[in-house]
């Protein structure tokens, strides 16, 4: 019984890199650009500027949910605000009449904006992307969150192999914007919902990042999905908007029962069954 459990469970919970997140007409994958941001690009500015300009005034956020989001997805979007929430001094609320503000679309792809963008911020949870890790990712970009491996000092801990990027995607690994980003001292984050996957982007079968350290592969690998904040996630958002201390995240458990977790790593599914045990037994896979 408990083989059979196991099989039927690794059929519906297989869940790997999010094939959404890579489009070609958005800047690194799932960025929207202004005109502005996108003249800027063209004269090898930075498309940015200073994000400080573009932080949420007092901490608020209005947003919408439009009747394109279906109950499923409108849940991962109310889950992950729950986590901002929780977590950070940010509060999202229903927008009245405010000029600036989120509205949720099911448009194609998973795609935001970086940081208030003046107007509108269409954010958009398209097929294959209403769960909760791919809201929190797409919410981090509107709030002002760049990429984990576009940071300036990258170069410490992962190796970009750009041979293995599929051309289509030519801005995917854009170190342009590495000046205007400031990670506010934190530590660089391999957990982080911000991070791509060892596979993004890249040709059949290849990888296109690797961790400098080859113990760190495990949090990158394509199995390995966003599914919360991580610790220096929320750090980093506390930064940002001054807000106090709090709680901590803390994604790193079994969600089926220890004794189940520890039998099936016996039996090598840490590494045989990995869209399995990197989601339902993290704890005991180290993965976390």
């Amino acid at each position: 019984m408990r083989k059979l459990v196991l099989l039927l469970t690794i059929v519906a919970s297989a869940i790997t890199w999010k094939k959404e997140m890579e489009n070609p007409n958005m800047y690194q994958g799932d960025i929207q650009l202004t005109p502005d941001e996108e003249e800027r690009l063209k004269n090898k500015m930075s498309p940015f500027g200073s994000i400080k300009d573009k932080r949420w005034t007092n901490k608020i956020v209005p947003y919408m949910i439009d009747n394109t989001i279906d109950a499923g997805t409108r849940q991962a979007i109310n889950d992950a605000i729950a986590d901002y929430h929780t977590y950070t001094c940010l509060r999202f609320v229903p927008r009245k009449s405010e000029p600036n503000y989120i509205r949720f679309t099911k448009g194609a792809g998973c795609t935001s904006p970086v940081g208030m963008s003046g107007g509108v911020n269409v954010v958009s949870l398209g097929e294959n992307c209403g769960d909760k890790g791919t809201a929190l990712h797409e919410i981090g970009h509107s709030i002002g969150l760049y990429h984990e491996q576009s940071r300036p000092d990258r170069g410490k801990y992962i190796k970009i192999h750009y041979n293995n990027i599929d051309p289509k995607y030519g801005t995917a690994f854009a170190f342009d914007i590495a000046n205007d980003i400031d990670s506010l001292g934190t530590e660089y984050d391999y957990r982080s919902a911000m991070h791509y996957s060892s596979e993004a982007f890249a040709k059949p079968g290849l990888q296109t990042i690797t961790t400098v350290d080859p113990k760190n592969m495990k949090y990158i690998e394509n199995f390995n999905q966003i599914i919360g904040f991580s610790v220096i996630d929320v750090q980093q958002i506390r930064k940002m908007y001054n807000c106090p201390g709090g709680p901590l995240p803390n994604n790193c458990i079994d969600k089926e029962k220890t004794q189940d977790c520890e039998y099936w790593k016996k039996t090598g599914l840490c590494n045989t069954n990995k869209p399995f045990m990197y989601f339902r037994c993290r704890k005991t896979c180290d993965v976390c």
